[in-house]
């Protein structure tokens, strides 16, 4: 009788370390963090200002608790979209412009706010991501570019400025640029060219450096523009198509951790195409490490 109790006892005891072990297997499994917050990946393309955002992004969310794989880099806009619809990638910094264009192929805005809201709606339903707020004071976009020396003789800081030299100047500029910005600058204000040259985007800053061109087209985050000390005329009618960052997330990781939003969001208010020049150069012409330059700055800004 005495042995049949002790037999019984023992087999509950056992069970009760049996239950324990599973439960404690079941907390360290399922992807968490052993805090119920799901481990992230967060990815970016090659670009130097996705790299810094996505590294941002993580800093962030590691202060908060959550476990992060960075993987910069990746690959272009082709490979990222792969990437997390595969969930090989939980999160990347994506810009409404080139989801507008490449990704589901619809025609480029001028409007912050309706590219935003397309690019939001359109991604949900069909592939269930999360546009997460964007930062409508970073715009990645074209501009036209001219050298101080030129900007100062020819009275030139705005694209308004350009009628005064109408059929007098000539614009140096890569492929894609001649229908994403000089012919938008051409019917937007009125003007006319003397003469337009194709090249590199990077040849573009030397022919004007040369006086080979007056102007040149670039992208507003291109760190030539701060290595050379060049100018971006304002845009007061607004013809470049826009192109605002922002994280995007699948869902199924988001409805996992919903404050990943909140977390995220003072940065994007914080954020301005100045500033990521700045960043850009401490990269690529100070030699500073992404992580680095993006820890300084989120701490200079209090949000680390």
């Amino acid at each position: 009788m005495i042995s049949q109790v002790r037999t019984s006892h023992i087999a509950k005891l056992l069970g009760v370390v049996l239950l324990m072990v599973v439960l404690t297997l079941a907390g360290c499994g399922g992807g968490g963090s052993g805090s119920g917050k799901p481990n992230l990946t967060i990815g970016s393309k090659k670009d130097t200002d996705g790299q810094l955002l996505a590294t941002m992004y993580s800093l962030l969310l590691q202060k908060n608790g959550y476990n992060v794989t960075l993987k910069l880099a990746l690959g272009d806009t082709p490979i990222l979209f792969q990437a997390i619809q595969s969930n090989q990638v939980s999160m990347y910094p994506e810009f409404t412009g080139t989801a507008l264009s490449a990704i589901l192929k619809l025609p480029a805005t001028q409007d912050a706010q309706a590219a935003y809201n397309t690019v939001k709606q359109q991604y949900e339903q069909k592939y269930h991501i999360t546009w997460l707020d964007p930062a409508y004071g970073l715009n990645d976009s074209y501009g036209i570019c001219t050298s101080q020396s030129k900007a100062q003789s020819d009275g030139l800081s705005s694209l308004n400025d350009l009628t005064a030299h109408n059929g007098q100047l000539t614009i140096a500029t890569p492929p894609d640029g001649l229908t994403a910005a000089v012919q938008p600058v051409e019917h937007g204000y009125n003007v006319t060219f003397k003469n337009v040259v194709q090249e590199d985007a990077e040849l573009t800053y030397q022919s004007v450096q040369h006086g080979d061109a007056d102007l040149n087209v670039c992208y507003t985050t291109d760190t030539s523009i701060v290595t050379d000390n060049f100018v971006v005329l304002k845009d007061t009618q607004n013809v470049f198509p826009i192109y605002n960052p922002a994280p995007i997330i699948r869902d199924d990781v988001l409805s996992q951790s919903p404050q990943i939003a909140n977390i995220l969001k003072p940065l994007e208010s914080k954020l301005t195409t100045d500033i990521i020049l700045q960043l850009i150069a401490k990269v690529q012409v100070q030699h500073e490490t992404v992580h680095q330059v993006a820890k300084d700055w989120l701490t200079s800004v209090g949000l680390l």
